[in-house]
C-alpha cells in the first residue's frame, strides 16, 4: 500500500509528470528569487538533463497544458502563468490546504487513512508551490530541523527528492518524515535528534517519496 493512496494526495487540474512538475517549481522558485526566469541551459543545468531539447520537451508539456507561455526567441522567455493573479481567477491571497493524516517523526507509525480536515494559510507561506497538503507531526525525531511533537508541516507533493531534503516517506506500509540520504546501494532516512539511528531502506524493502517538506506551522498555547 502506498502513502498516495492511504492518504488521497490532492491532484493538479492538469495532470503533470513528476520531472514537469518539478521544472514548473524549479522555473517559479528561480522567477521569484531573481524577478527573471531561468534559460533553458539553466534549466538543464540543474536537472542533469544534458540536451537541450530534453529540457523544450518539457517546456512545451508545460505550455500545453496551460502552466507557462513561452517566447522562443528570448533566452528568458519563459512565463509561469499562475504567478500573475489577473491570469489567474483561481489564485488569491489565502488557500486551503488538506490535512490528509499524521505522519511519524520517530519511529515510523502506520499512516492515518482520512481525511482530517483543511487549514488556511497564506498564498505566499507555501511560495504559491501547487498540490501542497499537510500533516500532523508525533515524535522529536526532527526537532533540530524545527519540526516539533504536534506540529503541521506543509509538503509538495512529489515522488523524488534531492540529498539532504525532507521528505514525507512511505516505507512498507509505515509513514515517516526524514532527511533524505541516498546511498549506491540503500537509502538512509536521517533524524534530526542524535537519539535516533538512521532508518536503513534495502532493495527488498518497499520505498516511495510522497513530498518534500516546505514548510512548519505550530501553535502557540
Amino acid at each position: 500500500m502506498t502513502l498516495e493512496n492511504e492518504m488521497v494526495l490532492p491532484k493538479p487540474p492538469k495532470a503533470l509528470t513528476a520531472r514537469q512538475e518539478e521544472v514548473l517549481h524549479f522555473i517559479r522558485e528561480q522567477t521569484q528569487a531573481n524577478r527573471m526566469p531561468p534559460t533553458v541551459r539553466e534549466i538543464g543545468e540543474h536537472f542533469r538533463i544534458s540536451s537541450t531539447n530534453g529540457v523544450r520537451s518539457i517546456l512545451a508539456a508545460l505550455a500545453k497544458k496551460g502552466y507557462i507561455k513561452r517566447s522562443p526567441r528570448r533566452s528568458r522567455g519563459i512565463e509561469v502563468l499562475d504567478l500573475d493573479d489577473h491570469k489567474n481567477p483561481d489564485s488569491g491571497v489565502s488557500v486551503e490546504i488538506p490535512i490528509v493524516g499524521r505522519i511519524a517523526a520517530g519511529m515510523p507509525i502506520l499512516a492515518v487513512q482520512n481525511l482530517e480536515g483543511t487549514v488556511t494559510v497564506d498564498r505566499d507561506f507555501i511560495a504559491n508551490q501547487p498540490n501542497v497538503f499537510a500533516l500532523h507531526v508525533r515524535g522529536d525525531s526532527m526537532i533540530n530541523a524545527g519540526i516539533f511533537d504536534g506540529d503541521l508541516i506543509f509538503a509538495r507533493q512529489q515522488n523524488s527528492a534531492e540529498r539532504g531534503e525532507i521528505i514525507v516517506a512511505q516505507v512498507d506500509d509505515e509513514a515517516t518524515v526524514k532527511y533524505f540520504q541516498p546511498q549506491p546501494e540503500w537509502i538512509e532516512l536521517h533524524a534530526a535528534n542524535p537519539k535516533y539511528s538512521p532508518i536503513i531502506v534495502k532493495p527488498e524493502r518497499s520505498f516511495t517519496i510522497s513530498g518534500r517538506v516546505i514548510g512548519v506551522m505550530r501553535k502557540i498555547n
